[in-house]
């Protein structure tokens, strides 16, 4: 059952996962973040029309009453992620601010090195693991409630379209004997 929708939320798990990755990093391309940002909101965004394509009666008798029972605070994320998907796709990408924030990691020291004396050759290195404070870009999204920080953004979003599809799964199993 709704194989291409399924196939859409994993495409937007995988993307999401990549812009946490690209969230972690202190060095690397400084758009990647944005690529990923931009391949996950519009994979998320075509969740809901994957599955309004494939079971197109089913979805048009469900999803009035299933949009009407989603919290105030849901029924808002929905609003920012189709307006975020919006300006992403049709305006060129989505307005993101950035900020530095100063982490710290587990950096390697080399303390010496040297060559090593097999028919492979290579290198040795000796070093110990210190702390090391660096400086990574942290991404948001503002609109009148404040700022908001993109990845949590998006989390609570895939976390939403997961319920749509647990939910319409369960409710159609739920219906099919009847």
């Amino acid at each position: 059952m709704i194989e291409k929708t399924q196939r859409r939320l994993r495409q937007a798990r995988f993307f999401y996962e990549h812009l946490l990755n690209a969230r972690r990093q202190t060095s690397g391309d400084p758009e990647a973040f944005r690529f990923y940002f931009s391949a996950f909101i519009q994979s998320a965004r075509s969740v809901t029309w994957a599955l309004k394509k494939e079971e197109r009666e089913k979805w048009k008798k469900w999803e009035p009453m299933w949009r009407a029972n989603r919290s105030e605070e849901e029924q808002k994320l929905l609003k920012i992620a189709t307006d975020l998907r919006n300006v992403e796709v049709k305006e060129g990408g989505a307005n993101l601010p950035m900020e530095l924030e100063e982490v710290v990691i587990d950096a390697f020291v080399e303390t010496s090195r040297v060559e090593a004396s097999n028919p492979m050759g290579g290198i040795s290195a000796w070093g110990q693991v210190r702390k090391q404070k660096v400086n990574r870009l942290i991404h948001y999204f503002e609109d009148e409630d404040g700022k908001q920080e993109v990845t949590a953004l998006c989390q609570r979003y895939l976390d939403v379209l997961e319920n749509v599809i647990r939910e319409f799964c369960a409710d159609m199993n739920a219906n099919a004997g009847k």
